[in-house]
């Protein structure tokens, strides 16, 4: 669907519930220097477990019209504004990576409106080594085929799974289209870098949380999630046999996770 946001058209994926009413509505929020698809394994899926599911592309990424925002803070505000141009009073949050700054931040800022809350392949803080964010700007093909190996589970230093690896690589390339070299994704990875409002935004939500992370992720490695771990001691954390791309490497275990945080009352943690 489209809906528009101060005037500039927002692409939004949607998934009704296949039952007569939906039991949750879930928005998932993608990582950075991609789209909406890179939920697309598991829209089907929580569709057919009675969840009405919307997976925006973010604004100057996929089919959304631009500007690029610059902080995590201002993307939170934009999917507030998003959740009120697709009439979506409450709903749960799960974001992947970027994403996962993204949501907590949203929840943050509107905590009542957020009945749960899922951090995907997260970290915090999320730093961004300096010569991949040098690289992002001079040779951003390069840093994007670098990153794209790093998400995925690797045997001698290669993806276990190189079709999965071209696939995701030719998806971003193709988000990047449009853009001067190098801004969107420099953006994005300078904006996770930057990002130093987590433990403010977590204090202020109460609702349950679930941890979502990959045992081989070298992206955002579970042990970079302990500190925001720990504004949550009763959150959920689910360990899949995974690499950054968790959607794609364990999407019935991300389901799953998902699934099992819906499960529980929102107004509480887990």
């Amino acid at each position: 669907m489209q809906c528009l946001i101060d005037g500039r058209a927002v692409h939004v994926a949607c998934v009704a519930p296949q039952a007569a009413s939906a039991a949750h509505v879930v928005v998932l929020v993608h990582g950075a220097g991609n789209d909406h698809r890179a939920w697309q394994p598991l829209l089907h899926g929580l569709g057919q477990a009675g969840l009405a599911v919307y997976a925006p592309d973010l604004p100057g990424h996929g089919a959304s019209e631009g500007p690029l925002l610059r902080s995590v803070g201002e993307m939170a505000a934009w999917l507030l504004a998003m959740l009120d141009a697709c009439g979506i009073d409450r709903c749960a949050l799960a974001g992947h990576s970027m994403g996962s700054l993204v949501a907590l931040h949203a929840a943050g800022l509107a905590p009542r409106r957020i009945s749960h809350l899922a951090l995907v392949g997260t970290a915090w803080p999320m730093r961004v080594a300096p010569a991949l964010l040098d690289l992002a700007r001079t040779q951003p093909d390069t840093a994007l085929r670098n990153m794209v190996m790093w998400s995925y589970r690797q045997r001698d230093g290669q993806p276990l799974c190189p079709e999965c690896a071209q696939r995701t690589y030719a998806r971003m390339h193709a988000v990047q289209a449009g853009w001067p070299a190098g801004d969107l994704l420099a953006t994005d990875l300078a904006l996770c870098d930057a990002y130093a409002e987590a433990e403010a935004a977590a204090a202020r939500i109460d609702a349950p949380v679930a941890f979502i992370l990959g045992e081989h992720d070298r992206m955002t490695p579970v042990k970079a999630a302990q500190r925001l771990r720990a504004a949550w001691p009763q959150a959920s954390v689910t360990l899949l046999d995974s690499g950054h791309e968790l959607m794609e490497e364990a999407t019935e275990g991300v389901r799953q996770a998902l699934l099992e945080l819906l499960a529980h009352p929102s107004g509480g943690q887990i």
